[in-house]
């Protein structure tokens, strides 16, 4: 069960215990006590209270009928201990016995007020009491009551101090004794206002001067002063000379010190530079300790910010530590390398040249396989970058690495890094297509493109890469083969972008430049996206081309033979389909002499009739014969191209039956 307890010091926080009913009360006091302590309050002392009855320590909550959820009030039971506010009642009564009595009514408001809203402050629960949630308000009130009160002291003082030494009385012999009022007693008042009244005025002055700083004091924040101190400017020189120490510990603590100063700004980075902190950031950065060789790659990292650096630092032969660290098992490491090398390739041709050189396309390509997201969106842009670059670009065209590892970088789901590695692969796509098509792997990333992003930018760049495949006979074919193709090209026309409908419909219209292709191009129904595009065209010539795909696969008069790849296959269909149309031609003259011998036949004549019904009769056996030919000639497809002669006569042969049933039928139509 749980009770939720209220209390009037802590107003804006509920305490949640979490009970039994068995358990005895002392035992829930112990559990608030835990609270308390963790708030920095275990000197509260508090008594718990259920339905205006205080509750007792040594029964249980069932003795007094505390269900669960029930709310319990903690009353405290001792009074918080303010010592200058106590102080403050006791100056508030001895000013009602001063010359100046109703000076005690001012000061019995401003103690009232300070007493009833001020909060108080823990490190650990902050700021608890009436005016927590706005102390600064609090304490605004508070000091400029302090300071009218100690002006109204200071004046009071000053009057005092005129009264004694101004003070002018001679006592009447006759009614001195008897005068309560008598001159005496009237300068020992004055004496005695003078004496509170300065003694007030310090005592005004001390909390006037707290207030004040207590309000400036509510304008620092966590951490101002330990990063006052954290912060201290080192001397470069000898943070470089420990550097250059054999001694391990030594070497990461200025490892360290160097990151920490080349992110101070421009000046500290250049006098790391001045010192020669170059070349030992880049020996460094090959050390055998991991925490030492991260602290001087992010060192590195951070001064090729600056382009000036860039070049010095390509001098000195950093590109190639870079390289190796790319080998690491730490991946924040490779990381942080492959940043630095980022900003090496982004500002200088030159530079590009000797990242692409020994070896380094290879260690950007290992490194993308197996970085985090971040060096992955990393790596795609250098190689973006190193693809701008006519030779580079010629050099990544002939090696497999780099563009195995684009291929890589297309199955991120990463937005970013699927975008700059499609942009690499056009580049080098028109550098070179046959590599593109020689990874088989990459279609089937190109197809599920749209399942990592729904960019219709994304979606243009695969199209452009796919259309490449559609150009070639063979990739086409595989392409054909792709469940996913029609579904995929589908979704890059809805997005009703010109240009990448204009890329579809080219994509549609390669596969139909073979009858092949165009068969296959039927099943997979791709005629409804040409259909798609003629309705929802994003302009005249995505229109025009979706109109040329429909009416070239309407029109199209391809058979319903399903011929092989191979070319002699594909050869001896096409004679199939002559030879099957001239048998068509024969057909046509002997239903021709059909029907001429129907008009020439008397009506009365059985004979001609029978001979008419036999004739039909051959007719339909010859075209089930047709049929099986045809069944026959489909098989044959199938096998292998040393078939084609056997085909061959097999329609022959049926051609010279058709043509021995129509000689025979003219005979006997004579």
């Amino acid at each position: 069960m749980l009770l939720y307890i209220e209390s009037s010091a802590f107003v804006v926080h509920t305490f949640i215990v979490q009970c039994t009913q068995t358990e005895t009360l002392a035992r829930v006091r112990a559990k608030l006590l835990h609270l308390l302590y963790d708030m920095g309050r275990e000197n509260h002392q508090f008594r718990l209270r259920f339905k205006g009855q205080f509750l007792r320590d040594s029964y249980t909550l069932d003795d007094y009928r505390i269900g669960d959820r029930c709310i319990v009030k903690m009353i405290p039971m001792s009074k918080r201990s303010e010592g200058s506010l106590y102080v403050s009642w006791l100056f508030v009564l001895f000013a009602f016995f001063t010359t100046y009595w109703y000076a005690g009514i001012w000061n019995f408001i401003v103690t009232l007020y300070a007493v009833l809203r001020c909060p108080t402050y823990t490190h650990r629960g902050g700021f608890v009491g009436t005016s927590s949630l706005w102390p600064r308000r609090f304490m605004i009130i508070f000091a400029v009551l302090m300071l009218l009160n100690w002006g109204a002291t200071v004046a009071l003082t000053v009057l005092s101090f005129l009264s004694i030494f101004q003070f002018d009385c001679v006592d009447n012999p006759d009614t001195a004794s008897s005068t309560t009022n008598s001159c005496s007693s009237q300068y020992v008042g004055h004496i005695y206002s003078m004496v509170f009244f300065v003694i007030h005025a310090i005592y005004l002055f001390g909390v006037c001067t707290t207030a004040l700083t207590l309000l400036k004091n509510f304008g620092f924040l966590v951490g101002d002063y330990l990063e006052k101190y954290l912060v201290i400017t080192r001397d470069v020189e000898k943070v470089i000379q420990a550097a250059r120490s054999s001694r391990v510990k030594e070497q990461r603590t200025a490892a360290f010190e160097l990151a920490t100063l080349s992110t101070t700004g421009d000046d500290s980075k250049f006098r790391i530079v001045a010192e020669g902190g170059l070349e030992v950031l880049i020996s460094l950065g090959l050390s055998r300790d991991e925490s030492t060789q991260e602290y001087a790659t992010e060192a590195m990292a951070e001064l090729l910010t600056v382009p000036a650096i860039q070049d010095q630092f390509v001098e000195a032969g950093g590109v190639t530590t870079l390289s190796t660290i790319l080998h690491s098992q730490n991946k924040r490491l490779v990381q942080e390398a492959a940043t630095a090398l980022s900003y090496i390739v982004a500002d200088s041709d030159e530079n590009k040249q000797v990242v692409a050189a020994e070896r380094g396309l290879e260690d950007l390509s290992h490194a993308a396989k197996n970085g985090s997201e971040v060096t992955q969106r990393c790596i795609a842009g250098i190689f973006l970058d190193l693809a701008f670059s006519p030779e580079i670009r010629s050099q990544m065209a002939s090696m497999n690495s780099p563009t195995s590892a684009l291929v890589t970088l297309c199955s991120s789901g990463d937005p970013e890094t699927l975008r700059l590695s499609l942009q690499t692969l056009e580049l080098i796509a028109i550098e070179s297509p046959d590599v593109i098509l020689y990874h088989e792997d990459l279609l089937e990333h190109l197809l599920n493109v749209t399942k990592l992003s729904l960019d219709a930018s994304i979606y243009l760049l695969a199209g452009k890469i796919i259309l490449y495949f559609a150009e070639s006979p063979d990739s086409c074919t595989q392409l054909l083969a792709k469940e996913n193709l029609k579904d995929t090209l589908m979704r890059f026309v809805k997005t009703d972008d010109a240009t990448l409908q204009k890329v579809v419909c080219k994509i549609i219209l390669c596969m139909l430049e073979e009858k092949v292709l165009m068969l296959r191009a039927k099943e997979q129904g791709l005629r409804d996206i040409f259909h798609y595009v003629s309705k929802h065209a994003g302009d005249r010539d995505a229109w025009n081309m979706a109109d040329e795909g429909i009416t070239v696969m309407d029109g199209s008069t391809v058979s319903k033979v399903y011929p092989s790849t191979s070319s002699e296959t594909m050869g001896s269909t096409s004679s199939l389909k002559k030879k099957a149309s001239s048998t068509d031609s024969v057909d046509k003259k002997t239903l021709g002499s059909l029907s001429s011998l129907n008009k020439m036949a008397p009506s009365g004549s059985k004979d001609p009739m029978g001979s008419i019904s036999n004739l039909k009769r051959k007719e339909l056996s010859e075209e089930s014969v047709d049929k099986k030919s045809l069944g026959s000639s489909s098989s044959l497809d199938k096998t292998a191209a040393g078939g084609s002669e056997d085909r061959t006569g097999s329609v022959s042969s049926l051609q010279k039956a058709k043509m021995g049933s129509q000689s025979s039928l003219s005979s006997r139509g004579n």
